[in-house]
């Protein structure tokens, strides 16, 4: 097997040289239906190598078919492969073998792999290529390691040349079991013990596994180290580091390998793109930030609050962000949905509404899923700032366009409007509002009220806490005080007597919808006290709620003392 020296890289052991039969007992079979049809299927990462009119010859397809029947015949328990398969000795060749190893459904796992050894065996394992990666492809699927460690050093003690992309595949399917170290032995000693040299498919398939398979961040500047290593670094060279970089915090040198990619005329892909502009994103949201850390190297560990001051790059990341979307729309690109709404708030979050606009129009020109949420994540930060005249002609872009605003985008305009004393675009908005069918929330009336009642229209405000409790809606005790206050004002103590009844029914349904028995039974308690009567649909509810926990009795006596108060009125 390949055994590791204490310096990790891959050494010969004593029993490396035995048979590749041996190891293959270890593995589980599998039991498959006969099916005498022989259909090639190549895996994923090696098809795209393989020529397509090797699928298509019919030199050796009834041999591949005759010997895949040998050796799917259950009542045939003949373990000797070589007075088996003895009339195909002489017609081996890599394209039968091939052809074979393809219906490893038909034959299941251990008689693939006996039949593989007794090929190789026969031929000295001198394969071509789409036979090498196939294997390696097959064994990595399985998690088959071991096996795949004996398959490569057999190649090896039979001087059998093994491809990049046998390697590639190797180093790839090892990665993404976790084996980092074994992946990085293999890719060190396919040079120097196989006379191998690494081309950007075996480089890809490292930069993969070092950066986005491992997670600890120790193995990144080797990763940096292998990537310029690489003469000719492609898309995938490009954005595997580019991942790798933005994982691990090292924005400064993902900017650098970024505008190097830029210089090269090479487009990242869409993952990273997305990983490079969201982290930076984060990093200008974290900027100035308060942070807690745990100090624990001293006599006595605490937590203390740590500004988060912010490095080059931390201060100028939404610049860096920027940049990077302009320079990779110039090419075609977008970044998904989500990081474009990301880019938009820390636009709005710092203030740099031109820029936000610009992306916006760009959203607007793709057409994008995510433009909804862009027209809305503008107007909170267009009203949140104040700014009339741009919230309005946005407002009146996103009626134009078809679009339908959110009951966030209403609430932004009606708040701002009501801080700015314009009452009569407010109730505009709102009108516009219940004609889009677009139900009002606690925030929509009591921004109203409010506003209302500072200007000391008691009968609009008064309509709309009613309209408001109606709907189910508590109001805050804030704004029904004010509401009270000003009827009581205007000597309107019938209406006050009113509101005070229709708010202590809707605390106490509230109490009742929730379980909350004690509390819906002090309240109906004290309305009783107070003169007032909830309505028979609340009644039932006490009813309900209190027979749902076993306490009928108790409800049924409050509900009693409710009627003869009624009875001697």
């Amino acid at each position: 097997m390949l055994c590791r020296s204490r310096n990790g890289a891959f050494s010969l052991s004593a029993k490396a040289l035995t048979i590749f039969t041996h190891s293959l007992h270890s593995s589980s079979s599998s039991s498959v239906k006969f099916n005498p049809r022989i259909t090639v299927r190549k895996p994923a990462s090696v098809s795209a190598w393989v020529h397509r009119d090797l699928a298509l010859q019919t030199v050796s397809s009834s041999d591949a078919n005759s010997i895949c029947c040998l050796l799917s015949d259950q009542s045939l328990q003949c373990n000797d492969f070589d007075s088996l398969l003895k009339d195909y000795k002489q017609k081996l060749d890599s394209h039968l073998v091939l052809q074979v190893l393809s219906n490893y459904r038909q034959l299941g796992r251990i008689k693939t792999l006996k039949f593989f050894s007794w090929a190789g065996g026969q031929m000295g394992f001198q394969f071509d290529d789409c036979v090498i990666e196939y294997m390696a492809d097959f064994l990595g699927r399985r998690k088959l390691f071991d096996d795949m460690k004996c398959f490569l050093l057999t190649l090896l003690s039979h001087n059998c040349r093994v491809s990049c992309r046998a390697f590639g595949t190797c180093i790839r399917f090892l990665g993404r079991q976790g084996r980092v170290r074994e992946a990085l032995c293999l890719f060190e000693e396919m040079e120097t013990a196989f006379r191998c040299k690494a081309d950007n498919y075996v480089y890809n398939n490292m930069l993969y596994v070092l950066c986005k398979k491992e997670t600890s961040g120790e193995w990144i500047d080797v990763a940096l180290s292998i990537f310029w290593r690489i003469e000719s670094p492609d898309i995938y060279s490009y954005s595997n580091i580019l991942v790798g970089l933005c994982k691990f915090g090292r924005f400064e040198t993902a900017l650098e390998v970024f505008r190097a990619m830029d210089r090269a005329g090479l487009v990242p892909t869409r993952s990273a793109v997305n990983i490079l502009i969201g982290q930076l994103c984060f990093l200008s949201a974290k900027e100035g930030s308060i942070e807690k850390v745990r100090m624990k190297n001293v006599s006595r560990p605490c937590t203390i609050l740590v500004p988060n001051v912010g490095t080059k790059v931390g201060t100028n990341a939404i610049e860096s962000a920027v940049g990077v979307f302009w320079a990779v729309y110039d090419v075609g690109l977008l970044p998904s949905s989500f990081v474009i709404i990301q880019l938009l708030k820390e636009l709005c979050r710092v203030v740099e509404m031109k820029e936000a606009f610009q992306v916006l129009k760009v959203v607007e020109e793709r057409k994008m899923s995510c433009l909804d949420e862009g027209y809305s994540v503008l107007m909170q930060a267009l009203c949140e700032h104040s700014w009339v005249e741009e919230a309005d002609h946005l407002f009146g872009r996103m009626l134009s366009h078809g679009l339908i605003p959110k009951l966030v985008v209403y609430n932004s305009l009606i708040s701002m409007l009501c801080k700015l004393d314009k009452l009569d675009d407010a109730e505009m908005v709102f009108k516009i509002m219940t004609s889009k069918r677009c139900n009002a929330d606690s925030v929509t009336y009591t921004a109203l009220i409010h506003a209302y009642g500072e200007s000391r229209n008691w009968e609009a405000a008064y309509h709309l806490l009613i309209e408001m409790l109606g709907l189910g809606l508590i109001p805050h005790f804030n704004t029904f005080t004010l509401v009270d206050k000003i009827l009581r004002e205007k000597g309107r103590t019938d209406l006050c007597t009113k509101l005070e009844g229709k708010m202590e029914t809707q605390i106490l349904l509230k109490h009742c919808r929730a379980g909350q028995l004690k509390d819906a039974y002090q309240k109906l308690n004290s309305m009783i006290g107070k003169g007032f009567c909830p309505p028979m649909h609340v009644c039932d509810a006490f009813k309900n709620a209190f027979q749902k926990y076993g306490k009928l009795n108790k409800a049924l006596e409050l509900l009693e003392r409710l009627d003869g108060d009624l009875l001697r009125n």
